[in-house]
């Protein structure tokens, strides 16, 4: 009885201790508009798709699985005056948490508008909104209790009643925005700032009937992609990301190696961009990750792994997550010269 007391417990510290924070992924940088409403649209090229998986804490217990897919395109560019342009995206995200089926499921709107401020470094301020719709579900039916337990056999009966509740299910609307400064030195040297603010609206989520309120989340994010010089094939891509939720802290913070194998050329036979893209990144109290990208033309795949050092580590054996990212950045034809020599964004 005491292991299964052990089990029981274990299983909802790790939900509860997840489900303070939202899902988040490793490679935070390569999910722009779950990192911030106010990077719908903004990047060169005419549609951009991309989805996320990540599995962590298999060694734990049944693992954590979450999964993201994203489309944005900027809109009525033509109809804008000077380089200002709206945007829109849609994303879906799905949170699976361990043994007790505590499922989240969003489904989100985001709309955007950029500025541009110009000057002699070209800046650019975005401002998102995003509206959606999630559902949370729970079954404890997997679950053991001491209720079960057969004091005449000295076994566990699962034909016995638990006396507690099989679960539960919310539905709830939630909104977020945020702002993001891009700004340019020159073609060597582009950076993107951001602030977002989700769950503005604070929405209740109690499985059980009550409230249950899910916290609003303070976010700041700063990407850079600083080319080494005007010759060098290699870019430095460090990333940053804080976010304060309720009394839970992340912090994320890394460097990544860009190495470009061949560029795209009208006069030879090469027809497609390729880089490779090597990084390492730490998690503030919670893990090291090292990352892998290859980027071939308008597509990108990426691989991430995280080594746990938290309080977690000795049930982990220092295995924490697992990612894998795949995107499309699409550029139609009629604007493809244009689009490839733009430095606007990254």
């Amino acid at each position: 009885m005491k292991k299964i007391s052990t089990l029981i417990i274990a299983f909802f510290a790790l939900a509860v201790s997840a489900d303070a924070q939202d899902q988040h992924f490793s490679q935070f940088y390569s999910s722009p508009v779950t990192l911030n409403p106010g990077f719908t649209g903004v990047f060169n090229g005419d549609v951009r798709a991309y989805t996320l998986y990540r599995m962590q804490w298999f060694t734990v217990t049944n693992p954590y699985k979450t999964f993201s897919i994203a489309l944005d395109a900027p809109i009525f560019k033509k109809k804008m005056k000077n380089q200002d342009f709206f945007a829109a995206g849609i994303n879906f995200n799905n949170d699976n948490q361990g043994t007790v089926r505590l499922k989240t499921n969003t489904y989100n709107l985001l709309v955007s508008f950029t500025k541009f401020i110009g000057g002699r470094q070209k800046h650019n301020i975005t401002l998102g909104y995003e509206i959606g719709y999630g559902t949370k579900t729970a079954s404890l039916a997997v679950l053991k209790w001491d209720s079960q337990w057969d004091a005449y056999s000295g076994t566990y009966n699962a034909a016995l009643p638990s006396g507690e509740a099989g679960g539960g299910a919310v539905g709830f609307l939630d909104m977020s925005t945020g702002i993001v400064w891009n700004f340019s030195t020159d073609h060597l040297f582009r950076s993107a700032m951001g602030f977002s603010f989700h769950h503005f609206t604070s929405p209740n989520v109690s499985l059980i009937g009550g409230s249950d309120r899910l916290y609003p989340k303070l976010g700041f994010q700063w990407l850079v992609n600083y080319k080494l010089s005007e010759t060098s094939n290699t870019t430095l891509e460090p990333a940053l990301m804080v976010a304060q939720q309720g009394s839970s802290l992340l912090l994320d913070g890394g460097l990544s190696f860009k190495f470009v194998l061949s560029d795209r050329s009208h006069y030879t036979d090469n027809r497609s961009d390729k880089a490779l893209h090597l990084g390492a990144y730490y998690r503030l109290r919670d893990a090291f990750f090292v990352t892998c990208k290859f980027d071939y033309a308008d597509v990108s795949a990426s691989i991430a792994y995280d080594v746990n050092i938290s309080g977690l580590t000795p049930a982990s054996r220092t295995v924490g997550g697992f990612e894998i990212m795949l995107a499309y950045r699409g550029i139609f034809i009629g604007h493809r010269n244009a689009k490839r020599a733009s430095v606007r964004f990254m």
